[in-house]
Formats: structure tokens, sequence, C-alpha cells
């Protein structure tokens, strides 16, 4: 079962879907972890550990998702609240 998403996470997700494809065919991105948060694209890590452990530091009141870049019958979902 997946995690309740808020409205600001689930505008993330969609921003990362949106943008998905073109990301997946980057050979700097595929196969990495992004931070997404304000319909942006904050950070690519080459760790899903790296990318959260950015993200909870630098954004500890912010609503992100961290999101591996891989084809969409790839994907692997995590949700992972961010505690204020």
């Amino acid at each position: 079962m997946l995690a309740d998403l808020n409205d600001k996470q689930n505008e993330a997700l969609a921003y990362f879907e949106s943008n998905r494809d073109d990301w997946v065919k980057n050979p700097l991105f595929k196969n990495k972890y992004a931070i997404i948060r304000e319909n942006a694209l904050a950070g690519i890590f080459d760790t899903f550990e790296a990318a959260i452990t950015e993200a909870v530091q630098k954004y500890p009141e912010i609503d992100f998702i961290v999101q591996e870049i891989v084809s969409d019958s790839e994907v692997v979902n995590f949700y992972y609240p961010a505690l204020v």
C-alpha cells in the first residue's frame, strides 16, 4: 500500500512524471535518484540514501519526494514522510 501524499507531494510527483521520459534518456540522470521539491529538480544523487539524507538536511520543512530515474516499467516507489 502506498502512503498518502499531500497536495505538494502529489504536485512534485506529477512534475517528475512529466519529465521522466527526458530524464531517462539523459545518461547523467538515468538510474540516479532525484529530489523533487516545489515542482523543480532540486538534486541528482547516485544512491537513495544520499538523496534522502540531503533532502532531509536541506529541506526539513518543505515537502519533497525522492524518485529513482528509471523508465515507467522499472519504477519502485518508496514514500518517506519528512518529520518536522
